[in-house]
């Protein structure tokens, strides 16, 4: 899909929400590296889609005199790849934009995604991959505003392994190879740019519900081959239980002396 018509719909969702608010939308010069889309009211929001990233983004600030300070906080973010997605995934971003900004309670669950530490690998995290996966299972949406309203923080795996996995497993069954192809193109996107939680969910959760090897192969098509090779790996963990790692007995011989003096 044409990156331009996909941002004007995501845009446009979202100005029909902002406008009945007192917003409007200024003009901002597009970039050979994004897209932008600026509206103003009693603060700023930012819509930025970043080419190199495929990535759109939600940012808000504060304004003053009129103009944004430029401190930026994120709301919220989505992949869009033009190759792959359609105007079916353009719509829902825009709505799941729409809804962030409705009111204080939407932005305060937006706003309870854990800030990442500096240097840590990845910047995609189990919401960010949820949030995608609501692309193909729209049901999810209404799942993760309740999980963030009745949690400090998102449980990415409790989570995935509880809402997500069952659904793709379902997907995955009844797809074609053509509709693997692009699920495996998505995940692989997600993947290579996702941190640690979110690899272990796309490998150990998602990708070890399916049944089939053979799609299973399918599916880490489009992946890197050291990626390839972790996902192969992970798969042969499938169906093991994992015991956690036995207190030592140092440790277990100095309560025992303290309790017993």
């Amino acid at each position: 899909m044409d990156i331009n018509n996909a941002f004007e719909i995501i845009t446009k969702k979202f100005e029909n929400t902002v406008a009945p608010k007192g917003y409007s939308r200024e003009t901002v010069a597009d970039s050979a590296d994004d897209l932008t889309a600026l509206f103003i009211g009693e603060i700023a929001y930012s819509i930025v889609y970043t080419f190199q990233s495929k990535r759109v983004v939600l940012k808000r600030c504060s304004v003053e005199d009129g103009t944004p300070d430029n401190d930026w906080k994120i709301l919220a973010t989505w992949l869009f790849d033009p190759e792959t997605d359609t105007e079916r995934e353009a719509e829902s971003i825009g709505d799941d934009f729409s809804e962030t900004v409705k009111g204080p309670k939407q932005v305060a669950a937006a706003q309870k995604q854990k800030k990442r530490k500096k240097g840590e690998d990845g910047n995609i995290d189990p919401l960010f991959l949820a949030n995608r996966m609501v692309t193909y299972f729209p049901e999810l949406k209404d799942e993760i505003a309740y999980e963030l309203s009745h949690y400090e923080q998102f449980r990415g795996v409790t989570f995935a392994h509880e809402k997500i996995a069952p659904e793709f497993n379902g997907m995955v069954e009844e797809a074609n190879k053509d509709k693997l192809a692009k699920l495996s193109a998505g995940l692989a996107a997600l993947y290579s740019s996702g941190d640690l939680d979110t690899k272990g969910i796309i490998t150990y959760i998602l990708l070890n519900t399916v049944e089939s090897d053979e799609k299973f192969e399918q599916l880490i098509e489009s992946f890197a081959e050291n990626d390839k090779k972790v996902a192969r790996e992970s798969r042969k963990l499938r169906g093991k239980k994992i015991k956690p790692e036995k207190p030592k007995k140092s440790r277990s011989y100095v309560a025992g002396s303290l309790n017993n003096p």
